[in-house]
């Protein structure tokens, strides 16, 4: 029996939540307060730990973990805010107190309170979720669940892996669960609370690229102001030494002098340009990392463009073409034309169109990287090739770049010459494939359920949001194929899946106001532009 679907006046207060249209605060100045009391409690509880480790360690991680209890109680609705700046701007404040330390060993640990800071959030916020799960509708339920189901599967293989080798277990449970807790986060605080999104991205763009410019212009006044060549020298200071990597290094026309070397590479970090003999200077910023700074740039841009907000999409992108990153140039271009496609179709033909797309891509640099002897494909290979032999997985302890000790002392010539690596390297999902084997499939299917999902409820709101949250999920995946980086650095996936579920609960939070529930709607197959509700 079918039940009378959800009014058109619904339907309407769901698009304009989900799209953030303008909506009238109780002030500009009210609503620009809120954005500025948003960032004073980001800077404080990422700046604070920092600095005050050097005065105590303990000091340091108490005052993180009593702060973030007291920010996301006391100020629920900035948590989004204070996890996507912790994990951006700590790297910065690290590197302006590394002139206190002597050793890249000192200062490891600082690295650990932005993770420490979202674990803690996330944690009030999930322990308030826990206390009323029967206030939440159960579209978000079957949301929070299926990715808590995920998340099991996920720590079996860590607790293998912990047996093996705790260390690389620790590092990949984070890498792997960051974007499952962020989305279940965000979607509780999104549900929860009206976010000013775009423009509190605004900002916080405009604040990155400040970082940016700066360093575009004038790299050595980037590092003065930041202390930036006395960290990036603790940081690679074992690189420094290994004459093996320089000499092979210099085999290939770069020269390593110093930290700043390792910035430098042939256009687009391909051997498609290496002919070409253009050498380009990467830009780091705040995050001092540059894979992580052009993801963030790739996903703050796509989703403003979308917005209307051009003018800061153009900086954006000539500062995501200066770190000479392929896979998040693909990213950026893909969303915007995949948003721009969709909101003149009122077809699945978009999605068919960007899947035949991506197909072609992977196929372009599969066949190509692996003629050339590509480090991403071979290490993907590598990964195919380990998941053979062990189809249940080999757990979290092993495989991935992060787990390798040196990771310079790769035999990458070897690899070359055998078609492949000899353990899953450079490719996120090659690294999923080897660690948990046949079980990759829980992980995937959730995060293309919730594609799906957010494709079906723009075709019913016809939000540029929904439209974006879709693309940006299926290029990220693909992406990581040939990226570990796409998947496992805090500002590529988690980014988007933390946007994502803002999204959504967005539209939960405006369908809910309204007695309706997203979880009864479907799209009729006769008709792309109203939802039904289905008993």
């Amino acid at each position: 029996m079918r039940a009378q679907g959800p009014s058109t006046g619904m339907y309407e207060k769901a698009r304009r939540h989900v799209s953030y249209a303008p909506q009238r605060p109780a002030s500009p100045a009210a609503a620009w307060a809120n954005i500025f009391r948003g960032f004073t409690v980001s800077l404080i509880l990422t700046a604070a730990p920092v600095f005050l480790h050097a005065v105590s360690m303990p000091v340091a991680l108490i005052f993180c973990v009593a702060a973030g209890i007291v920010a996301a109680r006391v100020f629920e609705q900035d948590v989004p805010l204070v996890i996507l700046f912790a994990n951006i701007f700590q790297n910065a404040f690290i590197s302006i107190a590394s002139v206190s330390y002597t050793s890249f060993s000192e200062i490891e640990f600082l690295k650990s309170y932005s993770f420490i800071t979202t674990i803690v959030c996330y944690g009030v916020v999930a322990y308030g979720y826990l206390r009323q799960p029967g206030a939440f509708s159960p579209f978000v339920t079957r949301m929070i669940l299926a990715s808590t189901g995920v998340l099991v599967i996920v720590a079996v293989y860590f607790a293998v892996g912990l047996a093996i080798n705790p260390r690389n277990a620790v590092i990949y449970l984070r890498n792997i669960s960051l974007p499952f807790f962020i989305f279940q986060c965000f979607l509780i605080v999104g549900v929860k609370h009206k976010i000013d999104l775009p423009q509190t991205l605004f900002v916080l763009l405009f604040l990155i690229m400040v970082c940016c410019y700066i360093e575009l212009f004038s790299n050595e006044t980037w590092l003065a102001l930041t202390n930036g060549m006395h960290y990036l020298t603790l940081f690679t200071e074992k690189r420094m030494l290994n004459v093996d990597e320089i000499r092979i290094a210099a085999e290939h026309g770069a020269v390593i002098t110093s930290p700043v070397d390792y910035n430098r590479s042939n256009l687009f970090n391909t051997t498609l340009t290496a002919d070409l003999g253009i050498e380009v200077l990467r830009l780091n910023g705040p995050s001092y990392n540059t894979i992580s700074l052009a993801y963030l740039l790739s996903i703050l841009l796509a989703f403003l463009a979308v917005h209307g907000f051009g003018l800061s999409a153009i900086l954006a992108m000539v500062l995501l073409l200066s770190t000479s990153a392929k896979g998040p140039l693909v990213f950026a271009l893909g969303c915007i034309g995949f948003v721009a496609l969709a909101k003149r179709m009122r077809s699945n033909l978009p999605m068919k169109v960007l899947g035949a797309l991506l197909v072609i891509y992977v196929l372009f640099v599969f066949q190509s990287g692996y003629r050339n002897g590509d480090y991403h494909v071979i290490g993907l290979l590598g990964g195919f090739n380990r998941f053979l032999k062990l189809p249940i997985g080999h757990s979290l302890a092993e495989g991935g770049n992060l787990s390798i000790e040196d990771f310079s002392k790769l035999d990458w010539g070897s690899f070359q010459r055998a078609g492949a690596a000899d353990v899953a390297v450079e490719s996120a999902f090659g690294v999923l494939l080897y660690q948990m084997g046949v079980s990759v499939i829980f992980v995937m299917a959730f995060y293309l359920w919730i594609t799906r999902s957010a494709w079906l409820l723009f075709r019913a709101t016809r939000a540029p949001a929904l439209a974006f949250s879709a693309a940006a999920i299926a290029i990220c995946l693909v992406n990581g194929l040939f990226q570990e980086e796409a998947y496992f650095v805090p500002l590529s996936l988690p980014v988007v899946m933390g946007l994502v579920a803002l999204t959504l609960g967005a539209v939960d939070r405006a369908v809910s106001g309204s007695n309706a529930s997203i979880a009864s709607w479907s799209i009729s197959p006769a008709s792309s532009s109203s939802p039904k509700a289905v008993s």
